[in-house]
């Protein structure tokens, strides 16, 4: 029996593929799946980076191999196989492709020229609006990457259904701005050491879990997830999650508002979500075997309750990471006491609490959610007035009206929105971070006839620069290039550096700037679609990722 010709590629970035031949005495024996198997596995180590392989599935058809049946008919001269860590199958299967309520001809954007953009990613959101159901539009923004399954960098507007997997488990996650009172010179150089070393207590819970229910009270309504997911309130999590103290370095933005980004301000950019709370929203609506509904059905009901709950949390979360952190930044203002991880109270104080909250919402300038789905009017409508190129706020009410104006639902999936959710009315201006030590952009939202007042890029920018390489491929690739090197702080002679915080080795290799897109590139692409217009940006000072402390 001649040698078998194969190739193995990773599940989750299938460019990244290599040959393998299997020779013919592998297949010998009782044992001989079981080495083939072995053989599979160790390539996909070895040469495709994958530390941990455990599951293969055939690229034509997404059939996993599970029973020595399934590997003696699937091992044949050119099949591909598709190697996981434990993710499910990223493609399209003949049943997805089969689906009745899916539409073949959905236009699919892609806002890229100058930004890299892998070709996985644009399979995945190619195949991901031409197979789901109700999908009428569909956006990949310049920092479009490969996901597990989905895109991220994604925007997906449907009519009468709703795919929680689209926006994934960290339901809510997004970014704020508040302002500091710091001065620059407090910032700069090597001060900026020492502002890091100011930055403790800022890891584990928050107070009581009294004290948390009564941060998560909005008005009428409690957001609080219970004490399993409270806990974690006011921290910032792992991943690409992180805190920024910023200088702003140039601004166009009105001087006359005080709540625009100006020129030396020190900011806070804060980038959080729901942490483990919306995973378990996610893991609670979803099987394997249901993870769409229609909208009028009573899991999207109950889905969606859910879903804007986490989505309150994250916001609250945002702002308890931001009280902590001035806190640290602005001692002896008693406004923000309460932050401190060394401040215990005993009784709880609501209105102490509701009135802390609202001094904070006087020094927050932004904050927007990129995971999450909501219900817009749709397509959106020219403004009122031509001399006035900003939507207006009926354009994107979400309250119902008498006439026959139709309703989509909004998916991003790492996406920004050019919109303030509660208002409808255009945000005046939106962060565009790129990786640590590299610019944060400040973006403004365009509307015109040219993007049909925001359908061409589904109302909605970019979240951030992107990854321009998988943790796993960064991890490798970066840890022989900084072998011996501190990346906690700036490069000899570089006064305008940032200094890093994180106590995790591998998470700084993985955030490396060299492991995301070109954020200018990234920013030029929404320019050139005439989507945003780009009036500033900040440089880190600080970045914040996680820190190993005890309370």
């Amino acid at each position: 029996m001649p040698a078998t010709r194969i190739t193995v590629a990773l599940n989750a970035n299938q460019s990244s593929k290599a040959p393998l031949l299997i020779p013919a005495i592998a297949s010998d024996g009782p044992e001989g799946i079981t080495r083939i198997r072995n053989l599979i596995f160790k390539t996909t180590q070895s040469k495709l980076r994958l530390k941990k392989p455990t599951r293969v599935f055939v690229r034509k058809t997404g059939q996993e191999l599970l029973s020595d049946e399934d590997w003696k008919n699937n091992i044949k001269d050119d099949v591909v196989l598709l190697i996981s860590a434990g993710e499910d199958f990223v493609g399209v299967t003949r049943e997805s492709s089969a689906n009745l309520n899916a539409n073949p001809a959905c236009p699919v954007e892609l806002l890229v020229s100058k930004a890299a953009v892998e070709s996985l990613s644009v399979t995945q959101l190619s195949t991901t609006a031409h197979t789901l159901s109700g999908i009428i539009h569909a956006v990949g923004q310049p920092d479009l990457h490969p996901g597990t399954k989905f895109p991220i960098g994604a925007v997906f507007a449907s009519e009468g259904w709703i795919h929680p997997h689209l926006i994934g488990g960290d339901i809510g996650c997004g970014m704020a701005w508040y302002k500091t009172t710091l001065p620059r010179s407090q910032v700069d150089g090597d001060k900026g050491k020492k502002v890091a070393e100011k930055l403790r207590g800022l890891e584990g819970p928050w107070q009581t879990q009294a004290h948390r229910e009564a941060w998560l009270q909005e008005m009428d309504r409690s957001c609080s997830a219970g004490e399993e997911w409270d806990k974690s309130l006011g921290t910032i999590g792992a991943g690409n999650h992180f805190a920024e103290i910023q200088v702003v370095e140039e601004s166009s933005l009105n001087k006359d508002d005080k709540l625009n980004l100006q020129e030396n301000d020190v900011v806070l950019l804060v980038h959080s979500g729901s942490r483990g709370y919306g995973g378990s929203v996610l893991k609670k609506y979803t099987t394997e075997s249901n993870t769409s509904f229609e909208e009028s059905s009573p899991e999207a009901a109950a889905y969606m309750e859910e879903h804007d709950k986490a989505c309150l949390w994250a916001k609250a979360n945002r702002d308890l990471i931001a009280l902590r952190f001035l806190a640290c930044l602005e001692p002896g203002n008693e406004a923000w006491e309460l932050g401190s991880s060394t401040s215990e109270h005993d009784e709880v104080d609501a209105t102490a609490i509701a009135h802390v909250r609202t001094k904070l919402q006087e020094r927050k300038v932004v904050d927007i959610w990129h995971n999450n789905v909501e219900r817009v009017k749709w397509p959106p409508a020219p403004p009122a007035s031509t001399s006035d190129l900003a939507i207006a706020a009926s354009n994107l009410s979400l309250e119902e009206d008498t006439s026959q104006q139709k309703y989509a639902w909004i998916h991003r999936k790492g996406a920004a929105p050019t919109y303030n959710p509660q208002t409808g009315r255009p945000l005046n201006f939106l962060p565009l971070p790129g990786s640590r030590g590299t610019p944060t952009l400040i973006l403004t939202p365009k509307f015109s006839e040219a993007t049909s007042w925001g359908l061409k890029n589904g109302l909605s920018l970019a979240h951030g620069a992107g990854r321009a390489m998988s943790r796993a491929k960064a991890l490798s690739a970066l840890s022989s290039k900084y072998k011996g090197q501190n990346l906690l702080e700036p490069r000899a002679g570089d006064h305008e550096g940032t200094w890093v915080i994180c106590d995790e080795k591998d998470l700084v290799r993985e955030e490396a700037p060299e492991a995301y897109k070109d954020v200018e590139a990234v920013g030029q692409d929404l320019v050139d679609a005439g989507a945003a217009e780009v009036v500033g940006w900040c440089r880190a000072r600080v970045s914040y990722k996680v820190r190993n402390e005890a309370r």
